[in-house]
């Protein structure tokens, strides 16, 4: 089966992969999951894990979750003084 992704993904999309992929650490994930995508131009492979690999910094990793700033600046902003008030 192929399926052919022809464009990035919106900044929308990357916020769902992400939310997503939080759900899936915080119900299904054990202790790790290893996994291989085929595409076009060779495998990609993603392993998530509860655990730092060995030799690995922190710091080398990308925290995206809560949002990072850049992805946050583009949520809009939720307008807390609205009511659902009916007179």
């Amino acid at each position: 089966m192929t399926d052919e992704i022809a464009e990035r993904l919106s900044d929308d999309e990357l916020r769902q992969l992400i939310r997503l992929l939080v759900r899936y650490c915080q119900h299904d994930l054990d202790q790790f999951d290893d996994w291989r995508l085929t595409l076009p131009w060779g495998e990609v492979y993603v392993s998530i894990s509860n655990a730092l690999p060995p030799g690995h910094p922190r710091d080398a990793y990308t925290e995206v979750w809560p949002f990072s700033p850049k992805l946050a600046e583009s949520i809009p902003a939720v307008d807390t003084t609205a009511t659902n008030d009916v007179e």
